[in-house]
């Protein structure tokens, strides 16, 4: 069995799918390449091809799943390479395949499991990167800068990012993927994604009195009479909830 790995990026991944198409066989695999330099549990009898990161070879498979899937086809590939699941990269080359084969008729599909289950990855992350757009709440630093602290399942930080910045061009702010150790830094009209393993902060002087407020209005608005618990753990799961000013 062949094993492609990848650096963990877009890049790296997209590479590593256009060597699997490339080089055809059916016993093969992708996967990220762990940072010790190689698979923790290497196989008997597998072979390890390490892909590196080629821009052309990622753009050809950007352009295959475009021409040769439906208008979705892409967003799907992206979605499910964020979701992080570990199957994720060899079910893409299972969909990919498929592409090549029934073009944009295979999204149609739904019947086949090499489509539901790239849908289910896609369909996953898309919800939560959707959620997360209400779910981020800010902190004012000292210096003026917004800060948030996000713990998501899937890697949405890529998903989210354009629409706070539409909303907030004229501040400075930090969404911070402590789950990942990343953030997405906007500073002067620049966005970057960029490591962060731990955030120092200095709240301005007035964001505790804000915060007490915000909580004292969530409180008061609620009308006892037609709280519903169970209904409010659907739309605000549990696991988000130590990062919302109004749970915490």
């Amino acid at each position: 069995m062949r094993r492609y790995l990848h650096d963990g990026s877009f890049t790296g991944f997209l590479t590593a799918l256009a060597l699997a198409l490339e080089r055809g066989g059916a016993d093969c695999a992708i996967a990220p390449q762990r940072a010790a330099g190689g698979a923790s549990e290497p196989e008997l009898f597998a072979e390890y091809i390490s892909a590196g990161s080629d821009p052309g070879r990622a753009a050809a498979m950007r352009e295959l799943f475009e021409r040769r899937g439906s208008a979705g086809s892409w967003r799907h590939a992206r979605y499910a390479f964020l979701s992080e699941n570990p199957g994720s990269g060899t079910a893409l080359l299972a969909y990919a395949r498929l592409l090549l084969e029934k073009g944009p008729a295979a999204d149609d599909m739904l019947a086949d499991g090499r489509v539901r289950r790239v849908h289910a990855l896609s369909a996953a992350v898309g919800g939560e990167a959707h959620m997360f757009k209400g779910f981020v709440r800010f902190t004012e630093l000292a210096d003026g800068a917004l800060y948030s602290r996000i713990e998501p399942e899937h890697n949405i930080l890529p998903l989210i990012t354009g629409h706070f910045r539409a909303r907030l061009g004229g501040f400075n702010w930090v969404i911070h993927d402590a789950r990942r150790t990343s953030a997405a830094l906007y500073f002067k009209g620049r966005l970057v994604i960029a490591p962060l393993e731990k955030a120092r902060l200095e709240e301005d002087a007035g964001e505790a009195l804000v915060r007490e407020l915000w909580k004292h209005f969530f409180r008061t608005a609620a009308i006892k009479e037609r709280e519903n618990p169970q209904l409010q753990r659907r739309n605000v799961p549990l696991k988000y909830r130590k990062n919302l000013t109004e749970f915490g």
